[in-house]
């Protein structure tokens, strides 16, 4: 009678655990190949193989992959309205979402995708009922390592050295590519250049964000606008302008960040630490 308890006991925590712990799709993460077409210019991607370890590559800021769920059983994906997948990651003990993507919920056995770009770091990534986010489907934890490149932005994780990147602020740029008219104040409502130089040559990663924030008594950085401006052809570029003349409409302290417009993307409204210049403007 003991053993057969006993039995009864070992199958009860051998179900358990199948129950919790059995997920009904997997998470799978892909390189991310980027191409320029040679047509127009446009950057095309596509899924190359599959990665099981995460480093950052030379030269680049973050690891972008594609992540994909394959459903092989749809009709154990439970979820009513919508399957969604949450990547956050933890710093100092608190947890923080960085990238959040839903579908509508499967009728078929196929593969749900999306991308996002990783710098190094520690995260786990979940797909669950968007409307119970207890009935999780899958999840994963990776480790993102820093690349093995020697940087002077190494505490940033920034492939580049800051100190050869520079925003002018002025009124215009000249056919020999120097910056005319240099100054770091302007009028309400009036219009300036904006104009990034690199000493050394960074390599195209598709469109680049300016950012431009109004900066507080306090402070704080207040969103104000953004442009996307692409690079073309390029495969390595080291200079890029455009003037502004919209965003400067009240007195104040401005900031202007550019980074890759993915990293933007990644904070949308924030300055991450993968920005390539900065810039204050005075505006009197």
């Amino acid at each position: 009678m003991i053993k057969k308890v006993i039995f009864l006991f070992t199958m009860a925590i051998i179900t358990t655990s199948a129950t919790t712990f059995a997920q009904p799709c997997s998470v799978k993460l892909y390189e991310y190949i980027s191409f320029l077409e040679p047509k127009n210019g446009d950057l095309r991607v596509n899924a190359g193989k599959e990665y099981n370890s995460f480093q950052v590559p030379e030269g680049a800021s973050a690891l972008p992959m594609f992540v994909k769920i394959p459903i092989t059983n749809f009709k154990k994906i439970t979820a009513k309205n919508r399957i969604h997948l949450s990547i956050t990651t933890n710093e100092n003990g608190n947890e923080y979402s960085i990238h959040e993507w839903n579908w509508p919920a499967v009728t078929k056995n196929t593969v749900l995708s999306t991308d996002y770009k990783f710098p190094a770091g520690n995260y786990t990534i979940s797909v669950f009922d968007n409307d119970n986010p207890t009935n999780i489907f899958a999840k994963r934890t990776i480790t993102v390592t820093p690349n093995i490149a020697k940087t002077t932005n190494a505490e940033s994780g920034f492939p580049y050295d800051r100190k050869k990147l520079k925003i002018w602020t002025c009124a215009s740029v000249d056919d020999n590519w120097k910056a005319v008219g240099v100054t770091n104040k302007m009028k309400v409502g009036g219009c300036i250049t904006l104009f990034l130089e690199s000493k050394d040559k960074i390599k195209n990663l598709g469109s680049m964000r300016w950012g431009i924030f109004k900066v507080e008594a306090d402070g704080k950085e207040t969103y104000v606008n953004q442009l996307d401006q692409g690079i073309g052809q390029l495969q390595e570029w080291r200079r890029l302008s455009y003037e502004e003349c919209n965003a400067f409409a009240v007195k104040g302290k401005y900031r202007v960040y550019i980074s890759t417009k993915d990293d933007a993307d990644a904070y949308f409204g924030v300055n991450n630490k993968n920005y390539f210049a900065k810039v204050d403007i005075d505006v009197e």
